[in-house]
């Protein structure tokens, strides 16, 4: 059980039309959540707007043990500002989220994380740059941040789940109103292999179209960097690049055809002085991350070798250390009986080699 602050924390978080400034003024107001809480007064409705009061009356008549019995009843997990498993990029950022409910798993402390953001409305060169170079960002260790949204996002969140990587998709709904519908299964396989689904609204809460300027601080707060693939001319996409100078990150663009409307946005941020990437490695050089090359490399070795997609969950999990057979299953999520199959298979064409005390590693 949650103590009866964070209780009420997730009561203030529960409402649809509190601010961020709202709850700040009602906490200077009381000094604490609870005491918000318990001392919630009618004048109040003139700090933080008649609407965001009038549900907060609503929500509270509900009790406090209502909010930790929703979080369990939905198996969903909860990380309040000031935790310590609180993302630490993100508790950096001027505004914060206070609340962030999530299935899966957080990154841990000392994490490295870029998003990747851009068009809606992407071209086949876009989507497969985007699902390239999130691959080969996750083959590197670095976690893909992105808004689960149709076109890019979804690309680079693919391009994750493709290798057996973490990715994090930043909700503009809530944890249980997943939008788009179409990207539920994305979604679940995001959380399969240890990454998260992650937002500030309520459990239910509908995708709001003011919801997804407002979450793309996030998108960007939790990162070090933002990678530009592909956007137009008033693209909401520019947000969240706003967000990241604002906050500090650095900002890279793809280059894209000079005549194509989607190029317009990336290429006028290189003139402004943004990062050119053409692919991971420019990224990881940048940021001063190192082994890039080894893990690009060993990218295009695993495409030489035509593997099956098993068998490729496989050899990304092998890239990095030796792995024992059941730290093999945590990695690439696979069955016991088909990892079993497709390391027979894999030792008996050269590619892996089993070692002494159950382990396996690359043998190429």
């Amino acid at each position: 059980m949650i103590s009866q602050d964070k209780a009420a924390r997730l009561w203030l978080a529960a409402s649809e039309s509190l601010t961020y400034k709202g709850r700040e003024r009602l906490i200077e107001q009381y000094g604490s959540a609870i005491n918000a809480f318990n001392n919630l007064s009618s004048n109040e409705g003139n700090i933080i707007g008649a609407k965001a009061f009038d549900e907060l009356i609503s929500l509270k008549a509900k009790g406090l043990d209502y909010f930790n019995f929703e979080l369990e009843k939905i198996k969903a997990k909860v990380v309040f500002l000031g935790d310590e498993d609180y993302p630490y990029m993100l508790k950096e950022i001027l505004d914060p989220p206070d609340v962030l409910f999530y299935y899966g798993s957080l990154p841990s402390a000392d994490y490295r994380a870029i998003s990747i953001v851009g068009s809606r409305k992407d071209t086949r060169y876009g989507s497969r740059q985007a699902f390239s170079i999130a691959r080969d960002l996750s083959l590197s260790g670095v976690i893909v941040v992105s808004g689960l949204a149709y076109g890019i996002d979804a690309a680079a969140h693919k391009g994750v789940v493709d290798c057996g990587g973490k990715t994090i998709a930043v909700l503009g709904s809530g944890i249980k109103n997943i939008y788009p519908k179409d990207h539920i299964p994305l979604a679940r396989e995001i959380i399969k292999l240890g990454g998260a689904i992650i937002s500030e609204y309520p459990l239910y809460s509908k995708p709001l179209a003011y919801h997804f300027p407002v979450r793309n601080r996030i998108v960007s707060g939790l990162s070090h960097g933002v990678l530009l693939i592909e956007a137009r001319e008033k693209s909401g996409t520019l947000i969240t690049v706003s967000h990241a100078l604002n906050q500090g990150r650095e900002v890279f663009a793809l280059p894209g055809q000079v005549d194509a409307p989607g190029s317009l946005i990336p290429h006028s941020l290189l003139r402004d002085g943004a990062r050119l990437a053409t692919c991971a490695d420019d990224i990881i050089e940048d940021m001063g991350w190192g082994n890039a090359k080894n893990k690009a490399e060993n990218s295009r070795e695993m495409e030489e070798l035509n593997l099956t997609n098993e068998q490729g969950k496989i050899y990304h999990a092998l890239c990095v250390d030796s792995l024992n057979f059941e730290e093999l299953l945590e990695k690439t999520q696979l069955s016991a009986s088909e990892a079993n199959t497709q390391l027979v298979i894999m030792q008996m064409q050269g590619i892996i080699e089993a070692l002494p005390g159950g382990m396996y590693r690359l043998n190429i």
